[in-house]
């Protein structure tokens, strides 16, 4: 199930977003508490498949199931969704964690998607748009298969969940900044920063110009707590610096932490005053260095001219704020 948050003082918003994020440690170790993040709309079939890692070196563990299911003939949006627990696995270098989804009709073959694209180092969930596909009869059964065995490398990947959407009404995959696009707002990155590894614990530098003058600053923060309730991670946070070239300018106030039961929360930070123009801002995890991996990643930010005022959104609205200039 999604989850989404705001915290800050001067407006609510409420989102949709699917999610990244996991736990678990070392190739072949399976864990339990990761769940599906495909929602279950109507007319849709969700399956979990497993959360037990396939290894493409391993002929008795590159394939998962066959799992029952009942889907109907008719034209669906495919989304198949991957796990590996790379917040535990820094240095990791696995490039074909890819999987091909299968469905049977009475043990034949009737549909089989392309392999999913390699699961990011970055990423310990991700969902995947494979298409849409016709089917003239219905599918009792599912399995999926490694699309890199046999291989000398494990390239550990979970087959998470596979949902089938009446064509045209699968979700949205992407995480979205809250923030319509222009000037003062600045995408930064989807990939979790990692507080007890230095090589993950910043991301950017981004390209981003910002003028002189006085700021209200929010940024925004994103975790696939839905796809994994039982971490327990309390310093989820980061904060963002403004450089012109090789000059660092500025350093905002650290975010809250992201709570366990929210993937995403705009945080007000307070003011700044940036006393001379920007060209790139790179966000920084604030708990670092840690023993934990504290999880997070850097959404977007925007800043907000000091006196503007900021429109309040309902809780039950998906647009995101919007601010005019006082």
């Amino acid at each position: 199930m999604r989850k989404t948050a705001v915290v800050t003082t001067l407006f609510v918003i409420a989102l949709f977003a699917l999610p990244l994020g996991a736990a678990a440690t070392g190739i072949g170790v399976d864990n339990t508490s990761v769940t599906c993040p495909l929602p279950e709309t109507a007319g849709a079939v969700v399956i979990d498949i497993s959360d037990e890692l396939m290894l493409a070196w391993d002929a008795d563990r590159s394939t998962a199931g066959p799992v029952s299911v009942s889907v109907p003939a008719g034209s669906w949006d495919v989304f198949v969704v991957s796990y590996d627990d790379h917040s535990n696995k820094t240095h990791q270098s696995q490039l074909e964690e890819q999987w091909i989804l299968r469905g049977l009709a009475g043990g034949v073959e009737v549909l089989a998607t392309a392999a999913t694209p390699d699961l990011s180092e970055t990423t310990d969930v991700q969902t995947f748009a494979m298409g849409t596909f016709t089917t003239t009869e219905a599918l009792d059964e599912v399995m999926a298969v490694h699309a890199a065995y046999p291989s000398d490398e494990p390239h550990s990947v979970a087959p998470l969940c596979a949902g089938f959407y009446p064509t045209g009404t699968g979700p949205n995959t992407d995480p979205a900044c809250p923030f319509p696009a222009g000037p003062g707002v600045v995408t930064i990155s989807t990939e979790l920063m990692l507080a007890w590894d230095a090589d993950s614990s910043m991301a950017g530098p981004v390209a981003f110009d910002l003028a002189a003058g006085t700021w209200e600053v929010f940024l925004v923060s994103w975790d696939n707590h839905s796809a994994k309730p039982h971490q327990t991670q309390a310093e989820e946070q980061w904060y963002l610096e403004g450089w012109a070239g090789d000059t660092l300018v500025f350093t905002t106030p650290a975010t809250g932490d992201l709570p366990e039961d929210t993937d995403f929360a705009v945080f007000g930070v307070g003011s700044i005053t940036v006393n001379a123009a920007i060209d790139q801002v790179k966000a920084v995890h604030a708990a670092y260095p840690s023993d934990d991996p504290n999880s997070v990643a850097p959404l977007c930010a925007t800043f907000t001219p000091t006196g503007s005022t900021s429109t309040v959104v309902s809780p039950t609205t998906a647009a995101p704020p919007t601010t005019t200039a006082a």
